[in-house]
Parts: C-alpha cells; structure tokens; sequence
C-alpha cells in the first residue's frame, strides 16, 4: 500500500466534514483514518467500533451506483 499525499483544499473539507463517503467524478469511495499502516501494507482494525462500521459496510448492500443512476447510463446509451 502506497502512501498519497493530497493538498486540496476542498478534498481536506470534505474529509474534515464529517461525512463517510465521499464522491470523484462518478466514483464513490468510504473514508476512514487509520494510525499506522504496517510494513506489510495491510491495515490491521484495533478500534471495535471502527470494526463494527467495516463490517456493517462490506455486508451491507453496496452497489457502486444507486438505482436511479443505472438508468440514467442506460438511458444515455440507448440515446448514442
């Protein structure tokens, strides 16, 4: 796992707002902090409630575009 460092204004806001997820372009991504990372490059839970909001996420039903968005993508496909 690589580390990025981002100096943007507005994505510092956003991340700083409080919010969990967070949109680029038509790509949605879940935030979360983390510490440390390992020499391995995995991260490794050690906080209980942070567990119980990964795991909450990744069981949940969590499809990349809501269905609404589909049918737009499929609306303007029929229309090319």
């Amino acid at each position: 796992m690589k580390l990025l460092k981002l100096d943007n204004e507005e994505l510092t806001n956003a991340i700083t707002s409080g919010d969990i997820y967070i949109q680029i372009g038509s790509r949605k991504f879940m935030l979360f902090e983390v510490d440390e990372i390992s020499q391995s490059g995995l991260y490794e839970v050690t906080d209980s409630e942070e567990e119980m909001l990964l795991l909450d996420a990744m069981n949940a039903d969590n499809p990349s575009l809501s269905k609404q968005e589909v049918l737009e993508q499929l609306a303007r496909r029929s229309r090319q």
